[in-house]
């Protein structure tokens, strides 16, 4: 019986790893500025592994759009110190962004890769 719940738990991380596979995974300060623009939903600190005594963790996001987005793993202080960041971004991002204003300032705003060069211009 012991082999068989090792198995389960082993089939649970096998999973959840996939699962994890499929989320787009970025940069901490670029997580900070979508969390500073009111962009973040919700977001969970969530364990990575272990190795040797050090506890490695991420930061998992949901952002308005329902897109899905993570940290790399990182020490636990490390990623505990950034979820808590995160939380006073969020809150200070109310009295920053306005509700339904974001989406329609992100219309208009052009990127200067995007640009093709107009006549004229060397």
């Amino acid at each position: 019986m012991w082999g068989v719940k090792n198995k389960l738990k082993i089939c649970a991380w096998n999973t959840k790893d996939r699962e994890n596979e499929l989320v787009e995974k970025i940069h901490v300060l670029n997580l900070e500025g979508y969390a500073l623009n009111g962009m973040v939903e919700d977001f969970t600190l969530e364990d990575c592994k272990w190795e040797g005594k050090v506890r490695l963790s991420r930061v998992k996001a949901k952002l308005r759009n329902g897109e899905e987005i993570m940290t790399d793993c990182m020490e636990y202080p490390r990623a505990a110190r950034l979820f808590v960041l995160l939380e006073k971004y969020k809150n200070l991002s109310k009295s920053i962004v306005i509700e339904g204003l974001d989406e329609e300032v992100m219309k208009g705003i052009t990127y200067d890769l995007d640009l093709k060069p107009r006549e004229g211009d060397d």
